[in-house]
């Protein structure tokens, strides 16, 4: 009879862990993966370009309904990674780095923008360094 108990209260826990997770915070982490992912591909690009690599960037693609940025190697488009729905991404142009790691031409702010949600990936200018914009520093 303890262990029947037990499994029904352990079951009604995770009913009510699941139902408080609100679709806010799914949005939240949808933008805070795709911010991530979005930071790990241009310092990949970076390390692709610093050991020679120059065929290696990072585009932005708008079309009707969607908007996502694809990495591109070797004159292939190597994956596309869509931006999630009801967002904004503001500043990303064709991301390229010199061999010495400096950004070509120039370092630049993008922004990725939901609801009440901001997220700003920097690239230093003359480092080339790719900072993003989280935790204690959001505002």
């Amino acid at each position: 009879m303890t262990l029947i108990e037990l499994v029904v209260a352990i079951s009604v826990m995770v009913l009510v862990s699941t139902l408080c997770f609100s679709k806010d915070d799914n949005n939240k982490h949808q933008i805070n993966s795709f911010a991530k992912q979005l930071c790990s591909d241009i310092r990949y690009v970076r390390k692709c370009n610093m050991l020679g690599d120059l065929n290696t960037y990072i585009y932005y693609k708008k079309d009707n309904d969607k908007t996502s940025y694809i990495l591109r190697s070797d004159f292939k488009d190597v994956k596309e990674i869509d931006l999630p729905n009801g967002s904004k991404l503001i500043g990303l142009s064709k991301i390229l780095f010199n061999t010495n790691g400096s950004p070509n031409p120039k370092g630049q702010t993008i922004e990725i923008i939901s609801n009440s949600i901001q997220k700003q990936i920097t690239i230093v200018p003359v480092s080339g360094r790719v900072l993003l914009k989280e935790g204690k520093y959001e505002t």
